[in-house]
């Protein structure tokens, strides 16, 4: 973490005290200041729009199961912030980065870093067209720069030029399996980069099953820091951090679904066909 609080960016917008998520704005500015980020006026703002959008859209659209604006505000919005101390610690000023966001969904969790640090250059990859707009909706109505949408699978973007080997850092809030999650966002990284994923759970289960994958595609497991008890996140929040020391092999990540179906090291069997069918060649 770094020696203060974070100097909040911008000034301006009041905030609308009748607006309910106004209302419950104080959760995520109490628990912001708990991680050392003060909250200026205009990011306040912006995180008001951000969850009053969310709660539109959500009347016609599945962005989350997460309905109520405290909830907004701490489950989605706080527990994005509470990834600002293992940034800090492994990455150095998150302003300065090139994030990429693999299965973004609602913009989590990475539009709520870009309003906190604005400097941040910020990729969102999302298969699912409603969600796309949303984002691309939200992201024209907040004012940010530096963001681009990609409405792909990441299988297939994480082998063009300018994606494969290129960001500082991935993040990834999806429920799949750490194994998953890995072979998903390692191509991405650039090799000295990190993957960072917030977890919850049997955590140091699902890291000793993913020690294949991380060996194949040249990670290297770095710590697992725990989420701050006092942010009201609930028990067990965690957040695991690899780093790429190797090049990603030229066949990962394997093609469409099978990271979810068949994740690296589930079910290889030297002396059966199956086994060969996941390795990859590189």
């Amino acid at each position: 973490m770094g020696a203060g609080p974070h100097a909040a960016a911008g000034a301006g917008g009041g905030i609308g005290v009748a607006d309910p998520c106004s209302s419950a704005l104080p959760a995520l500015v109490d628990g912001a200041f708990r991680l050392h980020i003060s909250l200026g006026d205009e990011q306040e703002s912006r995180f008001v729009q951000y969850c009053s959008m969310l709660q539109e859209w959500g009347r016609h659209t599945n962005l989350t199961a997460i309905r109520s604006t405290e909830g907004v505000m701490r489950t989605l919005f706080l527990d994005a912030l509470s990834l600002v101390p293992s940034i800090e610690a492994v990455c150095g000023d998150p302003g300065s980065l090139r994030v990429v966001d693999i299965g973004a969904g609602a913009g989590l969790p990475s539009l709520p870093l870009k309003i906190v640090f604005p400097g941040l250059s910020l990729a969102l990859v999302e298969s699912i067209g409603k969600k796309t707009r949303f984002m691309a909706a939200l992201v024209d109505a907040l004012g940010l720069g530096g963001v681009e949408i990609q409405s792909r699978r990441a299988e297939d973007l994480a082998r063009e030029p300018g994606f494969r080997d290129s960001f500082d850092l991935a993040l990834a809030r999806a429920v799949s399996a750490v194994p998953s999650l890995i072979e998903l966002c390692g191509p991405f990284v650039r090799l000295g980069g990190h993957v960072i994923l917030p977890k919850s759970g049997a955590v140091e289960d699902e890291v000793a099953r993913a020690g294949e994958a991380e060996r194949r595609l040249g990670l290297r497991l770095v710590r697992i820091d725990e989420v701050q008890a006092d942010l009201g996140l609930g028990q067990g929040r965690k957040v695991v951090i690899y780093e790429k020391v190797r090049p990603t092999p030229s066949g990962y990540p394997r093609r469409t679904g099978l990271a979810q179906s068949r994740p690296l090291g589930s079910y290889d069997s030297p002396n059966t066909g199956t086994g060969f069918s996941e390795r990859a060649s590189g």
